[in-house]
């Protein structure tokens, strides 16, 4: 979701046009959300008290749960989503069960938010700038990390560490893993990835470099186990890959010249949500749609989710799912005219959930 790299290398791009012809077999492609299968029943495990293997289904229902936001974000125990009005907004906090949204950034003062976070046991981490100057430089020089108790009896305390873009937030500890690159660190000559980990009273300690790149990186989510992470790379090309932390070994698991950006990570680490244009033949308007990828290293189990962007200056982006992995939760974009928020204006959060058959 981001051009950057158009504006900084040019000559880059110009040698990486999108390749029109490019199609994925029939074997390796199932379209989700065009299954001809007939339910006598539709059931759904997270209402069974049940999980979901990634890549198991092959049928999902989509509703809005309201209409304006952007960027969600599970709470550990699937109960509710926080998500940003705007960007550089207030976090709102939605009750899913009961539909009641709450703010629960508007008592504070602040200079506006650009993501939120859960970590492992409820407490929130928020991205933004600790003084607001132009959505350009707080964006891409002066972003950095916000601690709040889950409680929230304490406001946003800064916690520091300007970085690029998102954060990784482990599932199974209070890891994070961030990037700092050559374009918002310009003393940087190549882009670093670091892990840390955010202690109970919101400092961040233990931080290590685990992967170091010429490219723009960006951190995802945490495989199973802490044992990698999931990430993006966006020049050349928008790639998804993953990162093993002991061996230090990286796979591109899209491998595709299309825009393929990591996204939401299923409990079980063998799917991946990610963003892509594939679909539309026009590599680099970022009429994104979602789509499961599997972490095999082939690129080819690839299954499309949505069709917001058949709708013009439409997209579904910032997909993340729940820890039963059942459910989905995305945000509706209408394109942007400022090319720095090329994920597109947030026009609401929307729940995919994923059902099988009964008798």
């Amino acid at each position: 979701m981001k051009k950057i790299w158009w504006v900084v290398l040019p000559a880059i791009v110009a040698g990486c046009s999108f390749a029109t012809s490019h199609k994925l077999g029939v074997e390796s492609y199932r379209d989700l959300a065009l299954s001809e299968t007939t339910c006598a029943e539709q059931v759904f495990p997270f209402n069974q008290g049940s999980s979901c293997p990634s890549g198991a289904f092959d049928h999902f229902m989509i509703r809005r749960l309201v209409d304006f936001g952007e960027r969600p974000a599970w709470s550990p125990d699937g109960k509710k989503i926080a998500f940003l009005d705007k960007d550089f907004g207030n976090v709102y906090e939605l009750d899913v069960a009961s539909g009641k949204v709450a703010c629960i950034t508007c008592n504070f003062a602040h200079e506006g938010f650009l993501r939120v976070h859960y970590l492992k046991d409820g407490d929130y981490l928020l991205l933004g700038p600790k003084k607001f100057t132009s959505d350009f430089r707080s964006r891409y020089f002066g972003t950095g990390f916000f601690w709040m108790p889950a409680d929230r009896s304490a406001p946003p305390a800064w916690m520091g560490e300007e970085h690029y873009e998102g954060v990784a937030v482990s599932r199974e500890s209070r890891k994070i893993a961030y990037s700092k690159t050559w374009f918002d660190h310009p003393y940087l000559c190549h882009s670093r990835m670091y892990v840390a980990e955010v202690t109970p009273q919101g400092k961040i300690v233990n931080r290590k470099m685990v992967y170091w790149s010429l490219q723009l990186i960006e951190a995802q989510d945490f495989l199973p186990g802490d044992r990698g992470l999931t990430f993006s790379r966006y020049t050349p090309n928008y790639d998804a890959l993953t990162l093993d932390l002991a061996r230090g070994t990286v796979i591109n698991q899209s491998k595709s010249p299309a825009t393929e950006e990591a996204e939401g990570l299923f409990p079980d680490g063998t799917f991946t949500l990610i963003e892509s244009d594939r679909h539309s033949g026009k590599e680099g308007e970022m009429d994104l749609d979602l789509y499961l990828l599997r972490l095999d290293g082939t690129g080819k189990d690839v299954r499309r989710l949505t069709h917001f962007s058949d709708t013009p200056d439409q997209k579904a982006n910032n997909p993340v799912v729940s820890s039963d992995g059942c459910r989905v939760a995305f945000m509706k974009a209408v394109k942007a005219k400022d090319w720095t928020k090329a994920q597109g204006e947030g026009a609401g959060i929307y729940l995919l959930e994923f059902y099988c058959c009964g008798p």
